[in-house]
């Protein structure tokens, strides 16, 4: 009999995988539109929301590719299926 907590998690893994692994793009795009728009406002002399924004702004950008996003997702799905098959098996 399969553990409902195992099987919740396990599915729960592959549901939030597939979104990374198909569609990767969309939250890069989204993250540099953020970041552009966010840059723009602290130039036009919006005051930054945290300690030197924009410094960490320039520090940490947005990834270039979507092979690291899709890396993951993938990784995830991995481990949900995993999850659920260790359960099935014990």
């Amino acid at each position: 009999m399969a553990n409902v907590f195992f099987v919740f998690i396990g599915v729960s893994s592959i549901a939030s995988g597939i979104a990374p692994t198909v569609w990767p793009h969309r939250r890069r795009e989204k993250a540099l539109h953020d970041r552009a728009e966010r840059m723009a406002a602290i130039d036009a002399g919006a005051p930054e929301t945290y300690f030197e924004e924009r410094r960490t702004l320039d520090a940490y950008p947005p990834p270039r590719s979507d092979r690291r996003m899709r890396f993951l997702g993938v990784g995830q799905i991995t481990l949900g299926t995993a999850i659920l098959l260790l359960d099935w098996l014990g």
